[in-house]
């Protein structure tokens, strides 16, 4: 047989913007409808556990005679430039809960599912080769990571992990038609908006540089006796973020003096509103953690960071929430 090499450009990823109806099963070629650009770093792997007799006495011999598989793990990670189809997919999954309003644009709003640690789960199909094609259910967010500089596409990447189960075999029907032309959210159209208690909203256009988002839901397997070789569910652990802003400092001080101050502000990091597709996170009563004086091509500028550890809950309003507004519906539909 003619070895024939494979092009990384040949393979392939396939969303859906529903929810498995249950663990265990797996969404209908029907329901994967999102054919999806990525990264070429990006990567879905099956791993087995395993025992052996290595360190027992009594084989006649220092290595293994036996081994046996005890468990399977999956996991993944997709990155890529984030367009407004998938900076939505992975903030449903990593919150865990979408309320959808309006008629189109429609507006997501997402916020931490805490009535229960079982993470909603979905099915991702992956065409690796032309030989090598399969769906991975049962995969949920763990981490969620954004980079944001002055110019170019915010940058998504978006940790999963499953239950161990996938699913040999190729689409039955053609693939999806890839979105062309493609809407991508652009750094140049990112603004931090910093409003001190007690202050004005300042946004920070013309003043602020990186900009680095991460929230982990801290999800793993939900491994119990029983269950075979597979995990029952996805169950998360306490969430974490961090946010890290590198802002010019002004002849004026501002940041530094809310951070010396321990001034609690209230920052919201998103889409500019004239934008009809965007974007934002808010955090309602943020404390900054730190703050250190730094040199960008010969501007002063402050590196301000916070996380769950110095952002609270302010009345009714949690300490983190996001908004998408995009041309999907909803997402999490069981199906």
């Amino acid at each position: 047989m003619a070895l024939v090499l494979q092009k990384t450009s040949n393979r392939n990823l396939v969303l859906s913007a529903n929810a498995q109806a249950a663990y265990g099963g797996v969404l209908a070629d029907a329901n994967l409808t999102q054919r999806q650009r990525f990264d070429a770093s990006s990567v879905f792997q099956v791993k087995p556990s395993s025992r052996n007799d290595k360190n027992m006495a009594g084989k006649g011999t220092e290595f293994a005679t036996d081994d046996q598989i005890t468990a399977w793990d999956t996991d993944g990670t997709i990155k890529s430039e984030a367009d407004v189809f998938l900076m939505g997919w992975a903030l449903a999954l990593l919150f865990g809960q979408d309320a959808a309003s309006g008629a189109g644009p429609y507006t997501h709003n997402f916020s931490m599912l805490e009535s229960t640690p079982t993470m909603p789960c979905t099915t991702v199909y992956v065409e690796e080769t032309n030989d090598q094609k399969r769906k991975f259910q049962d995969m949920s967010a763990k981490t969620l990571s954004l980079d944001i500089a002055e110019r170019g596409s915010v940058m998504l990447s978006l940790d999963m992990i499953g239950t161990g189960r996938w699913t040999e075999g190729p689409m039955l029907a053609a693939l999806p038609a890839l979105p062309n032309p493609n809407a991508y959210f652009l750094n140049s159209d990112i603004v931090v908006t910093i409003t001190p208690a007690s202050g004005v909203a300042t946004p920070f256009s013309g003043r602020q540089k990186s900009i680095s988002i991460k929230v982990d839901r801290g999800t793993v397997p939900f491994q119990s006796s029983g269950d075979g070789l597979y995990a029952a569910s996805n169950s998360n652990g306490d969430a974490k973020f961090s946010v890290d802003l590198t802002i010019a400092a002004n002849s004026v001080d501002d940041v530094n003096q809310w951070f010396e101050q321990g001034i609690r502000c209230s920052i919201t990091i998103g889409t500019v509103g004239a934008n009809a597709l965007r974007f934002s996170f808010t955090w309602p009563s943020v404390r900054f953690k730190a703050n250190k004086v730094g040199n960008t091509n010969g501007v002063v500028t402050w590196a301000l960071s916070f996380d769950e550890t110095t952002a609270i809950q302010s009345g009714a309003q949690a300490a983190i929430s996001a908004v998408v507004i995009n041309n999907t519906p909803i997402y999490l539909v069981p199906a």
